[in-house]
């Protein structure tokens, strides 16, 4: 049930990687922010529809972190996206774990693309595609 999760995410971020580098937006911070932010309002969204007020409070507060660690994306660069992006994997992980809101497959499907996504990054910037 969990592998199959996993494996979308993994292709859909090596796509969303394709894509951006064949495009020359892979190594644009804001664009990488923006696919952050959008990452990040998923398990807020999930949780009102839970109608948990607590999981909203919990969800709206670390959607809050990563936005802000988004907005300041100019000033990371793209490896410090790139570590955001495996953090938010991790976090995905260890709400696996634990009673979350949403479908019971998110954590694996999210997470395994965040952390793709974030080792395309890594990647890229040794394989700087000519402009």
């Amino acid at each position: 049930m969990i592998l199959w999760p996993a494996l979308i995410g993994g292709v859909l971020a090596t796509l969303t990687g394709g894509a951006l580098w064949r495009l020359s937006l892979l190594h644009r911070a804001g664009i990488i922010g923006l696919i952050v932010i959008a990452i990040a309002g998923f398990w807020p969204l999930f949780a009102v529809a839970s109608g948990d007020d607590t999981q909203l409070v919990v969800h709206m507060a670390l959607f809050a972190a990563f936005g802000a660690a988004a907005v300041f994306s100019h000033k990371l660069g793209i490896a410090g996206l790139a570590a955001i992006l495996m953090a938010h994997g991790l976090l995905d992980v260890a709400l696996f774990t634990t009673p979350h809101p949403g479908p019971i497959w998110w954590p694996a499907f999210c997470a395994a693309y965040d952390v793709v996504l974030g080792a395309i990054l890594l990647l890229s910037l040794t394989l700087r595609k000519p402009t």
